[in-house]
Protein backbone atom coordinates (compact mmCIF):
# COMPACT_ATOMS: atom_id res chain seq x y z
CA UNK A 1 0.00 0.00 0.00
CA UNK A 2 1.16 3.10 -0.64
CA UNK A 3 0.86 5.91 1.57
CA UNK A 4 0.10 9.43 0.08
CA UNK A 5 2.87 12.40 0.89
CA UNK A 6 2.13 16.23 0.45
CA UNK A 7 5.06 16.75 -2.31
CA UNK A 8 6.33 14.37 -5.13
CA UNK A 9 10.30 14.76 -5.81
CA UNK A 10 11.54 12.65 -8.84
CA UNK A 11 15.75 12.31 -9.07
CA UNK A 12 17.68 11.58 -12.22
CA UNK A 13 20.48 10.25 -11.17
CA UNK A 14 22.68 7.01 -12.42
CA UNK A 15 24.35 6.63 -9.36
CA UNK A 16 23.20 4.48 -6.90
CA UNK A 17 24.45 5.29 -3.93
CA UNK A 18 23.41 8.66 -4.10
CA UNK A 19 19.89 8.08 -4.46
CA UNK A 20 19.73 6.03 -1.70
CA UNK A 21 20.93 8.58 0.60
CA UNK A 22 18.15 10.86 -0.87
CA UNK A 23 15.99 8.04 -0.43
CA UNK A 24 16.71 7.59 3.03
CA UNK A 25 17.00 11.69 3.99
CA UNK A 26 13.31 11.54 2.64
CA UNK A 27 11.61 8.38 3.75
CA UNK A 28 10.47 10.24 7.30
CA UNK A 29 9.55 13.15 5.59
CA UNK A 30 5.76 14.18 3.56
CA UNK A 31 8.08 13.50 0.33
CA UNK A 32 7.81 11.06 -1.96
CA UNK A 33 11.20 10.21 -3.40
CA UNK A 34 11.31 8.68 -6.65
CA UNK A 35 14.50 7.94 -8.18
CA UNK A 36 15.09 7.03 -12.02
CA UNK A 37 18.27 6.18 -13.48
CA UNK A 38 17.91 6.99 -17.43
CA UNK A 39 16.61 10.09 -19.19
CA UNK A 40 14.09 7.62 -21.10
CA UNK A 41 12.55 6.49 -17.53
CA UNK A 42 12.03 9.88 -16.60
CA UNK A 43 9.93 10.14 -19.65
CA UNK A 44 7.89 7.61 -19.09
CA UNK A 45 7.29 8.78 -15.31
CA UNK A 46 7.10 12.10 -16.34
CA UNK A 47 4.18 11.22 -18.93
CA UNK A 48 2.18 9.65 -16.03
CA UNK A 49 2.06 12.56 -13.76
CA UNK A 50 4.22 15.97 -13.24
CA UNK A 51 5.84 16.08 -9.91
CA UNK A 52 6.36 19.43 -7.72
CA UNK A 53 10.17 19.05 -8.53
CA UNK A 54 12.66 17.10 -10.53
CA UNK A 55 16.17 16.63 -9.70
CA UNK A 56 18.30 16.20 -12.76
CA UNK A 57 21.93 15.40 -12.35
CA UNK A 58 23.85 16.47 -15.68
CA UNK A 59 26.43 14.04 -16.13
CA UNK A 60 24.96 10.51 -17.11
CA UNK A 61 26.10 7.28 -17.32
CA UNK A 62 29.89 8.18 -17.91
CA UNK A 63 28.68 11.75 -20.34
CA UNK A 64 31.86 14.60 -19.70
CA UNK A 65 30.11 16.70 -21.79
CA UNK A 66 26.89 16.75 -19.84
CA UNK A 67 24.40 16.50 -23.11
CA UNK A 68 21.97 13.76 -22.30
CA UNK A 69 21.29 15.62 -18.91
CA UNK A 70 20.76 19.37 -20.85
CA UNK A 71 19.11 18.06 -23.75
CA UNK A 72 16.73 16.70 -21.38
CA UNK A 73 15.95 19.58 -18.74
CA UNK A 74 15.41 21.73 -22.29
CA UNK A 75 12.77 18.80 -23.69
CA UNK A 76 11.09 18.29 -20.43
CA UNK A 77 10.89 22.02 -20.24
CA UNK A 78 8.86 22.28 -23.69
CA UNK A 79 7.05 19.17 -23.43
CA UNK A 80 5.54 19.65 -20.02
CA UNK A 81 3.55 22.95 -19.15
CA UNK A 82 4.73 24.06 -15.52
CA UNK A 83 7.14 21.16 -14.43
CA UNK A 84 9.44 22.58 -12.05
CA UNK A 85 12.81 21.55 -12.70
CA UNK A 86 16.74 21.56 -10.36
CA UNK A 87 19.93 20.92 -11.56
CA UNK A 88 21.99 18.61 -8.77
CA UNK A 89 25.33 17.84 -10.44
CA UNK A 90 29.48 17.79 -10.56
CA UNK A 91 29.44 19.73 -13.26
CA UNK A 92 29.78 23.74 -12.32
CA UNK A 93 30.55 25.81 -15.27
CA UNK A 94 29.02 29.05 -15.75
CA UNK A 95 27.86 29.02 -19.16
CA UNK A 96 26.13 25.62 -18.39
CA UNK A 97 24.53 27.33 -15.73
CA UNK A 98 23.65 30.59 -17.51
CA UNK A 99 22.28 28.19 -20.51
CA UNK A 100 19.95 26.72 -18.47
CA UNK A 101 18.93 28.95 -16.57
CA UNK A 102 15.90 29.82 -18.34
CA UNK A 103 14.72 26.27 -17.97
CA UNK A 104 15.65 25.41 -14.56
CA UNK A 105 14.34 26.95 -10.77
CA UNK A 106 18.32 26.04 -9.33
CA UNK A 107 21.18 24.63 -9.84
CA UNK A 108 23.55 23.01 -7.04
CA UNK A 109 27.37 22.08 -7.70
CA UNK A 110 27.36 18.53 -6.09
CA UNK A 111 29.46 19.24 -3.09
CA UNK A 112 27.60 16.05 -0.99
CA UNK A 113 25.82 17.31 1.61
CA UNK A 114 22.71 15.44 2.12
CA UNK A 115 21.32 16.90 5.10
CA UNK A 116 21.79 20.56 3.54
CA UNK A 117 20.39 19.78 0.30
CA UNK A 118 17.06 17.98 2.01
CA UNK A 119 16.50 21.29 4.20
CA UNK A 120 17.14 23.57 1.05
CA UNK A 121 14.46 21.67 -0.61
CA UNK A 122 11.64 21.46 1.66
CA UNK A 123 12.26 25.35 2.13
CA UNK A 124 11.96 25.33 -1.71
CA UNK A 125 8.76 22.40 -1.68
CA UNK A 126 6.92 24.92 0.64
CA UNK A 127 7.94 28.10 -1.30
CA UNK A 128 6.46 26.60 -4.15
CA UNK A 129 3.46 25.56 -2.70
CA UNK A 130 2.98 29.23 -0.79
CA UNK A 131 3.14 30.87 -4.45
CA UNK A 132 0.71 28.48 -5.64
CA UNK A 133 -2.01 29.20 -3.26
Amino acid sequence: MTQHKKYHIIHLEDNPDVSEIMSVLFENEDVLYEHVSSTEEAFDVLDKKIPHLVLVDLMLIDDDDAIPGVEFIKQAYNKYTGIKMMVLSNRGDQSLKEELAPYIIGYEVKIFRPSIYKKQLLELLQKMEEKNE
